[in-house]
């Protein structure tokens, strides 16, 4: 199912000293190439190491095609492994299926719909790398491997909630509101801000939001994820309109009766 954000698939990869995960969501497995060379410059900065060899499976996006030729030219040794042998895959493995129960779970949780997948795999992942792990010493995290840092948790919320997001001053209007109600979605690595989808659809990255941690995000009825149905030809679009409020009895003083038989004469 397309996100959002129209992708079809995600890409997950994991660093063997440090075990921090990342993913990247694709549209197209031809993506791969693009998404493995900006991670590549990213932990080579941040661990001053050079990559020197990837475990992997035969998939052609990964062994052949643009990222194998790269990988070939860096020398970069391939370590494919065999096929259906899963066990080869090791910790790669275990990293996926974390991702695919996490996202289940948040899913069924916060009742929404399965086209957020992308933003619950996400979020998966950002938060595995803030968490302890028995590979490594005792309450080291993934993210302190690698930036040799502790992670501050204290931004952490509760994924699906309801919340409100505040508008700039700079875009307030005459007599509008100054906030707007959302949906929390997800993190950004090395930002204390968050991802919202509001209920129209549209996602939005802020700081300045109020949680509301006990009630689960909704969408608008016009934003669900069920396809329209197409026109017909024979007949035209209804549009169901509000019942009618009940009709009010209006009294009349003395006065106001005087004046309304005027106005008739």
């Amino acid at each position: 199912m397309l996100t959002p954000h129209k992708k079809l698939s995600f890409w997950a990869i994991l660093d063997d000293k440090s075990n921090y995960g990342h993913v990247k969501l694709l549209l197209a497995k031809s993506d791969v190439y693009t998404a493995y060379q900006k991670m590549e410059a990213l932990w080579e900065a941040k661990l001053g190491n050079c990559v020197v060899a990837m475990h992997m499976d035969g998939a052609k996006e990964c062994s052949l095609d643009h990222l194998g030729e790269n990988l070939t030219s860096c020398r970069v040794v391939m370590q494919v492994m065999a096929p259906y042998a899963h066990s080869q895959n090791g910790k790669a493995k275990q990293f996926i299926q974390t991702l695919k129960d996490g996202f289940q779970t948040l899913l069924t949780d916060s009742g929404l719909p399965m086209s957020f997948w992308g933003d619950t795999v996400l979020t998966v992942a950002y938060i595995r790398n803030h968490v302890p792990t028995s590979v490594l010493p005792t309450n080291m995290t993934p993210f302190e491997e690698m930036e040799h840092t502790k992670p501050d948790l204290s931004h952490l919320q509760v994924w699906g909630c309801q919340c409100f997001v505040a508008i700039p001053p700079e875009l307030w209007t005459k007599g509008g509101p100054h906030c707007f109600e959302a949906i929390f979605v997800g993190y950004e690595e090395n930002h204390l801000s968050w991802h919202v989808q509001d209920l129209n659809g549209k996602y939005h990255f802020s700081c300045d939001i109020i949680f509301n941690k006990l009630v689960p995000g909704h969408l608008s009825p016009s934003s669900s994820s069920s396809p329209p149905l197409p026109p017909s030809s024979s007949s035209s679009p209804t549009l169901s309109s509000p019942p009618p409020h009940p009709a009010h009895i209006l009294t009349r003083t003395a006065k106001g009766q005087t004046f309304a038989d005027a106005i008739q004469l």
